[in-house]
């Protein structure tokens, strides 16, 4: 029988079923105690390894019939999109057609439905549903917003292709979901670099005004480069940024950032900059803002309209 320090190396590397242990020489009270932890029934792992999506994915398959491919809101983890903290964090798996029997498994979720090879994919060496499936699914969990910025998520990591997914969605057999899936499609942007970009791209569609450009180039008269703005209406000059908190802790940042403001301040730019807490709780002044702009670039163009 293992001494409490000397556990079996096999069952130091991942998740692994009970069985497995008691036929290294684990006993019970071993299993059950400081070293290890139970992630669903009959399936533990070492204490050391830290926990993660891919953990519990990988012990989750240890729980259900061989097949399974993860699914929804636990495929989007792993495609590392960035879904909303309080989304379900269950373990979805879809098992494959024909499964006799449904496993119930606390902490796990199974849907039955048949995949081919070419509607599931490998990531980080687990098999998941395809981005196009993917977002047909999120579409039934997630609220319009949560859908673009995993939309752009999907788009911008070079996940799937924006012809090929609109191709999907719209070929698609009516499904729950699939009404918002489609509506939203217009709105995606593959150039997008973060969900703080999506929201404020969002707020000044949302709000009628034109739709920015996303992470354009801007260079000066002589071709040097200025910067790459989150958004921009380049005909006008006007240039939109989301600014966490690295971009006033972080010095080598901060300083950048003055340089930067200077540059597209000497070359004539309107500069917006916005942090966390204006993008969700005071859309109304990024709003106000840009109208402001539009207008007194327009005046200044001096015919009172000017392409976007």
């Amino acid at each position: 029988m293992p001494a409490a320090r000397d556990i079996p190396p096999a069952l130091t590397k991942g998740p692994f079923r009970c069985e497995i242990a008691f036929g290294l020489g684990v006993t019970r009270r071993q299993l059950t105690g400081s070293r290890f932890r139970r992630i669903f029934h009959r399936v533990y792992v070492s204490v050391d390894l830290p926990d993660s999506v891919e953990l519990r994915c990988r012990a989750a398959l240890l729980a259900v019939p061989t097949g399974a491919v993860f699914c929804g809101v636990t495929a989007a983890r792993l495609y590392r999109v960035p879904v909303p903290d309080t989304a379900d964090d269950r373990v979805h798996l879809a098992l494959p057609a024909g499964t006799s029997t449904i496993p119930q498994v606390r902490g796990i979720v199974t849907h039955r439905y048949g995949l081919t090879l070419g509607q599931m994919r490998k990531v980080h060496d687990l098999y998941v549903v395809r981005p196009e499936r993917l977002f047909a699914e999120l579409a039934v969990d997630l609220v319009r917003l949560d859908l673009i910025i995993a939309g752009d998520h999907l788009l911008g990591k070079g996940w799937i292709e924006p012809d090929d997914l609109r191709r999907s969605i719209e070929a698609s057999t009516p499904r729950p979901g699939l009404r918002l899936a489609r509506a939203v499609l217009p709105h995606l942007e593959p150039k997008t670099d973060s969900p703080m970009e999506t929201r404020l791209r969002m707020i000044l569609v949302d709000a009628g005004l034109p739709r920015p450009v996303a992470n354009a180039d801007v260079f000066d008269p002589g071709g040097v480069w200025i910067g790459r703005p989150d958004l921009s209406y380049p005909a006008l000059k006007i240039a939109l940024d989301y600014e966490g908190g690295h971009h006033r802790t972080d010095a080598r940042q901060y300083r950048n950032d003055l340089t930067r403001d200077d540059q597209f301040a000497v070359n004539g730019w309107i500069h917006l900059k916005y942090d966390a807490a204006t993008v969700f709780q005071v859309r109304h002044r990024i709003v106000a803002d840009v109208r402001e702009a539009i207008a007194l670039r327009r005046q200044q163009d001096g015919t009172g309209s000017r392409a976007l």
